[in-house]
């Protein structure tokens, strides 16, 4: 099973892997592309859910908050 190589054929060869080098290389930079995009992406939607959490609790307070106010001013208005 000894297979041997003249030089064309070991030419060729490393000619096909150096463009599968290549290929690779895009295909990684692309990747890390995607992950930087994905991470950003995450950390915005983060930012969203602490907002909108801090949202949920400032509404029942600010509603509590106003009916005191206008009971406040009901007992004063008489």
């Amino acid at each position: 099973m000894d297979e041997w190589y003249d030089n064309k054929q070991i030419y060729e060869m490393l000619q096909q892997m150096k463009a599968d080098m290549s290929d690779l290389r895009k295909e990684m930079a692309e990747t890390r592309a995607m992950i930087r995009d994905y991470n950003g992406l995450r950390q915005k939607v983060e930012d969203t859910a602490s907002k909108l959490s801090t949202l949920m609790w400032l509404t029942p307070v600010a509603i509590a908050g106003m009916g005191l106010l206008f009971t406040i001013l009901n007992y004063i208005g008489r």
